[in-house]
């Protein structure tokens, strides 16, 4: 019976995996690499804004003294300004 239920799923596995690549037409257009490349510069965005809010509440916590919150701080704001700035590239016609 546990020989059953383990190729089970592994064929269940296998087919979570293969599924995508059986769906995919050839006739299906390539990605834009300007869109991915737009999102990608929106996930990295997010992640950024998501690690200043995480900073400022370590910091808030006590967690981070205020040498350490500024240095952290400072690097991540610049790192989101830059994506933002380059969000903005992409999506200027």
């Amino acid at each position: 019976m546990g020989i059953l239920i383990g190729a089970l799923a592994a064929l269940a596995v296998v087919a979570a995996v293969a599924w995508p690549l059986v769906t995919h037409r050839a006739e299906d257009p390539p990605d834009d690499p300007v869109d991915d490349a737009r999102r990608t510069v929106e996930e990295d965005l997010q992640r950024s804004l998501a690690a200043i809010r995480e900073i400022d509440m370590d910091h808030r916590a006590g967690n981070l003294s205020d040498e350490d919150f500024a240095a952290l701080d400072g690097a991540e704001r610049a790192r989101a300004v830059e994506l933002m700035r380059r969000a903005d590239e992409l999506s200027a016609p």
